[in-house]
């Protein structure tokens, strides 16, 4: 089987045989691994503030839900205590707020540093007021369906469309907290690169913002950009899933991209930003959600 990083650009087709769905045995084994890890999940309860939450959304998949590893001698950092999350599993999903303590509890807890803790934490700085996150990522997904689950708004098809995950999520944080959505970050496209063609892509993603736009009106929506390393090494397709973010301001308004940092991967065989590379990016996704809203 030819490497799956091999330069020569493959027919769609070709790709999906190496990039799509997993064979059968390896499907169910890992949603026999994710039951348990829902299962598992717990974090720390928190008291709710009394005062009003800043509402942040997160969607996408593995750099979205935190996969970073700190580097050799560097601490764990600690929740700020300004910072919650609404717990996208678990036993406490839908019924408290937890800390927001990295790994946050996505659609499946993840394990590592992510973008949205340090910009949660700059937004409390900033606004005096806490901030609730609502973490919805899962990693390895794809608007393409991939082992059962989707970011495409219509496909009805699919075990787990995660649009309406995302969607009933932050349903339930806002009549939690009784605040309005307040911004969605958004880090996705690795996975659709090989999978799907950049226009059939646009009009699935420019889907997702409509859609979420309608639910909730025109808040910041914030994207981060695919690794640069990674897009050079990776499947040569991830350009086009590429260009389709950078144009998205001017597609939409209230829309914003951020590049993301150069160099700063896990590093080995594991593509994902590093730790300090997930808070560069919650550093730039926190300046262009200030500017948009005047802070």
């Amino acid at each position: 089987m030819p490497s799956p990083f091999d330069p020569v650009l493959r027919t769609y087709a070709e790709d999906r045989a190496i990039h799509g769905t997993y064979p059968w045995k390896l499907r169910m084994l890992q949603r026999a691994k994710t039951i348990v890890k829902k299962a598992i999940a717990t974090g720390a309860p928190v008291e709710p503030f009394d005062e009003p939450y800043t509402v942040v959304a997160i969607l996408g998949q593995s750099n979205a839900a935190g996969a970073g590893i700190e580097a050799p001698g560097v601490a764990a950092r600690e929740p700020d205590p300004r910072v919650h999350q609404w717990p996208g599993c678990g036993r406490y999903r839908g019924r408290k707020p937890l800390e927001a303590r990295d790994p946050l509890l996505h659609e499946v807890p993840t394990s590592g540093v992510g973008f949205a803790t340090e910009f949660g934490s700059l937004v409390a700085e900033a606004s005096g007021t806490p901030v609730l996150l609502v973490p919805t990522a899962r990693g390895d997904t794809s608007f393409y369906p991939k082992n059962g689950y989707s970011w495409d708004p219509g496909n009805t098809d699919v075990r787990v469309n995660l649009f309406r995950y995302a969607c009933k999520q932050i349903d339930s944080a806002l009549a939690f907290s009784g605040q309005p959505l307040s911004a969605i970050l958004w880090h996705q496209g690795e996975s659709d690169g090989p999978l799907t063609p950049s226009d059939e892509y646009q009009a699935q993603f420019d889907l997702l913002i409509a859609s979420l736009r309608v639910r909730y009106g025109p808040v910041p929506f914030i994207l981060g950009q695919l690794s640069p390393e990674y897009m050079r090494k990776g499947p040569p397709k991830l350009a086009g899933i590429d260009a389709v973010h950078q144009d998205t301001p001017n597609r939409f308004a209230h829309a914003r991209f951020v590049p993301s940092p150069d160099g700063m991967l896990n590093g080995g065989e594991d593509p994902h930003f590093n730790a300090e590379a997930g808070r560069e990016i919650g550093r730039r996704m926190y300046a262009a959600y200030a500017e948009m809203v005047g802070k």
